[in-house]
């Protein structure tokens, strides 16, 4: 037994004058004289043994001595430490959800084992955490019941998972309460002495955290990444196995299958790549047979909205120039070039309805008044399709300030420079993202002085001087092109064919595919609305894709896949054992500070109860 406060034990000097008082008090006695004699020895003996007596023979004096000793030990609040299961109050459960806990062994997942294991340490009030890339809590302080009842309708997810954080949001659900934290995991693709140094963290002498492995022998063939193009669908698969494996990958529509690749050989531990040439429109799958333990990086699914050509027509008084080329090059353009004044008929001599095009490009053409060149009220025509929905582009030409642009006019020019320039972007948006890591990616030799028109967004520029410039025209928009490709080199890079895919994409706002297909972890804020996952339905404002399938909301059905070499690596062995196995997995023990102020308390109150019953009964009261 120890003392909280030692200092208290002073109140025992009570006892002292409590003794001494005791001794003085006058005590009457009954005495029979049957002789003088007798009463002579009767008084000899009486003095020599009325001291020991007067102390055995009084019971009052020994229960208020009992009830001055424990006050005394009251007042220095006495403790005693015992084994004490911190369980029994409060327990966290932090199961692992991430996608390796779907790897199966002999038809059992890993995910039902950790289910077992977390049922098996309940006790007192339980939460629970799903540990996957964000941790969430999903119970808190319920009963064992209840918990039961959660744990049976849990299924593992298609994340990563993220166990430290994890063991830190127990670690504030628990606050100062004493409790156990239970993670209950594979540990697959988990930096374990990060992990211990988060438990060391955690831990306090009422709070533990134990750690439960429930990895199993699962050997892997996944895919592991996907780039998902307009027209094409690039697979990377991976051998986790130690030994060579054989696959073949299926593209399938449905019930169909589209496309197959034959049998891929893949060395251990190796990647191989297939490339299907057609993007189904649509949702589609890539599948690879056969399967194996680990269904989740078995498949990945394919989303592509509706595939629709952007129909262009190009103004122009110039034959085969660099930008036709490069415009019928790509496979997302319906080109017709027309060659003024007429635009109603294109090279090729069929018939077009100029203003029904998407996009309208005017380059290089010859003024009002030129031999072949535009008539009168074109440009008003032209911005009037602008005004109207439609989309157009002017590029830069030598003699453009001569041209009357009327509402069309995206920058006001001043007069043309002669000077070797670099040309740097402004803005990086999806029309420049390719110019990222080259940010000046142009020079130009010849170019108009100019400053933007009101409500213009300048792109990219010459030291402010607008060369590449966006502005809206009432219900479309006016794109200008300030590169003289004759003085530029920019007509001579790779770069050059994809800026004007992507510009035209970008013009009549045609979806990057890109955008309906990526990884799983991904969360992202809508307005609230009903949201279909791949399985269930509900009303939401976040979507969490932690699944790996198809999301629909807002009209579109977007795909998400695992895609993950790290978390599809569920073969990964030892890592325990690396680190010291007892400071992970062995249960420890905990001893509590039990305080005996209540008790002590308690029994001096029943003595002084048995006090006043004693009294009573002697006839003092």
């Amino acid at each position: 037994m120890a003392f909280t406060n030692t200092i208290g034990l002073f109140a025992l000097l009570s006892l002292i004058p409590f003794i001494i008082l005791y001794m003085r008090r006058p005590k009457p006695q009954d005495r029979i004289i049957p002789s003088l004699m007798f009463l002579i020895k009767e008084q000899k003996m009486s003095k020599r043994y009325s001291f020991l007596r007067r102390f055995l023979t009084n019971l009052l004096f020994f229960v208020q001595l009992l009830i001055f000793i424990g006050l005394s030990f009251a007042v220095a609040s006495p403790f005693i430490r015992l084994p004490y299961d911190v369980s029994l109050e409060n327990t966290v459960i932090i199961l692992d959800a991430s996608a390796s806990m779907q790897a199966q062994e002999n038809g059992k997942m890993r995910f039902d084992n950790a289910i077992k294991e977390a049922k098996s340490t309940l006790s007192g009030r339980n939460s629970i955490i799903l540990a996957e890339s964000i941790p969430l809590i999903i119970l808190e302080e319920e009963d064992e019941e209840v918990a039961l009842d959660i744990l049976g309708s849990l299924e593992p997810k298609a994340t990563a998972t993220n166990l430290g954080d994890a063991i830190l949001l127990a670690r504030d659900l628990l606050e100062d309460k004493p409790g156990r934290i239970v993670v209950i995991s594979d540990f697959a693709n988990v930096n374990i002495a990060d992990l211990l140094v988060v438990k060391r963290a955690t831990e306090t002498d009422e709070r533990i955290v134990n750690f439960v492995d429930v990895s199993n022998k699962a050997g892997n063939v996944g895919i592991i990444n996907m780039e998902v193009r307009k027209h094409s669908i690039k697979a990377y698969i991976k051998n986790f196995n130690d030994e060579e494996k054989t696959v073949k990958l299926k593209l399938t529509q449905g019930k169909e299958v589209l496309a197959e690749s034959g049998k891929i050989k893949i060395l251990p531990n190796s990647v191989e790549s297939f490339i299907f040439d057609d993007t189904p429109t649509g949702i589609s799958a890539i599948e690879i047979e056969p399967k194996d333990n680990f269904p989740v990086d078995d498949i990945a699914y394919i989303s592509a909205p509706l595939k629709k050509q952007v129909n262009v027509l190009l103004i122009t008084n110039r034959k085969n120039t660099n930008l036709e080329t490069a415009l019928r090059a790509s496979r997302d353009i319906a080109l017709n070039v027309v060659n003024p004044p007429v635009l109603t008929i294109n090279t090729e001599g069929d018939k077009v309805e100029p203003y029904k095009h998407d996009v309208i490009i005017v380059h290089e053409v010859n003024n009002v008044n030129k031999r072949d060149g535009i008539l009168p009220g074109t440009f008003q025509d032209l911005s009037s399709y602008a005004k109207n929905g439609g989309n157009l582009i002017i590029t830069a030409q030598n003699d453009l300030e001569e041209i009357n642009l009327h509402d069309a006019k995206v920058v006001n020019i001043k007069n043309r420079v002669e000077d070797a320039r670099k040309v740097c972007l402004d803005v990086v948006n999806q029309l420049t993202k390719q110019f990222g890591n080259e940010p000046c990616f142009a020079t130009i030799g010849r170019y108009f002085n100019a400053e933007a028109a009101v409500g213009t967004l300048t792109i990219a520029s010459i030291d402010k001087i607008p060369i590449l410039a966006l502005k809206g025209l009432q219900k479309g928009k006016v794109f200008y092109y300030g590169l003289i490709d004759d003085a530029s080199d920019f007509e001579t890079l790779p770069s050059y064919p994809i800026f004007w895919n992507e510009l035209i994409n970008f013009m009549a706002e045609i979806e990057d595919i890109r955008d309906f297909n990526f990884k799983t972890g991904r969360v992202i804020t809508v307005n609230e609305q009903k949201v279909k996952t791949p399985s269930s339905t509900l009303t939401t404002s976040k979507i969490i894709f932690d699944e790996a399938g198809i999301y629909e909301y807002g009209g579109k059905k977007f795909a998400a896949n695992l895609l993950d070499e790290k978390e599809s690596g569920i073969n990964v062995k030892g890592i325990l054992e690396k680190e010291k196995a007892a400071d992970i997995l062995e249960e420890e023990g905990r001893e509590r500070n039990f305080s005996l102020d209540v008790l002590l308390l308690s029994m001096v109150f029943l003595l002084m109860c048995f006090e006043v019953f004693y009294i009573k009964r002697r006839g003092d009261l």
